[in-house]
């Protein structure tokens, strides 16, 4: 029995396969943000936006969306993209700048548990 696959089946059925891989790299794997003196530091290139142009939240998932429009050449440009914070990023301490083309958005980390002193009575 010869079994023939359609160069197009087997295409998509390796794609339906890679993608949630990648996706999960993805997620686990977040370049854009280093960390330095105990904060994230996020940087993205924006040259042309201005800090009217952009639009930034952090949703209740942990995801920072960033979105941007301006026009170019009389051409409208458009930018969005989705990012994933650090889990010991802090959102409620996000501090951002838009400067010389260069976004950029600084996260505290999140208190670490400290131990409280109990007294005896």
């Amino acid at each position: 029995m010869n079994i023939m696959y359609s160069h197009n089946t087997f295409s998509r059925g390796l794609l339906d396969f890679a993608t949630p891989l990648f996706e999960e790299i993805e997620r686990t794997y977040n370049p854009a943000f280093t960390e330095e003196d105990g904060d994230y530091i996020f940087e993205v290139e924006m040259p042309g936006f201005t800090k009217d142009d952009v639009k930034v939240n952090v949703d209740a998932a942990g995801h920072l969306n960033l979105q941007g429009t301006t026009t170019r050449r009389g051409k409208e440009v458009k930018f969005g993209q989705t990012y994933r914070i650090p889990d010991k990023a802090d959102p409620s301490t996000a501090d951002a700048s838009l400067e010389n083309g260069i976004f950029r958005l600084i996260f505290k980390k999140k208190n670490k548990h400290k131990p409280k002193e109990i007294k005896i009575k």
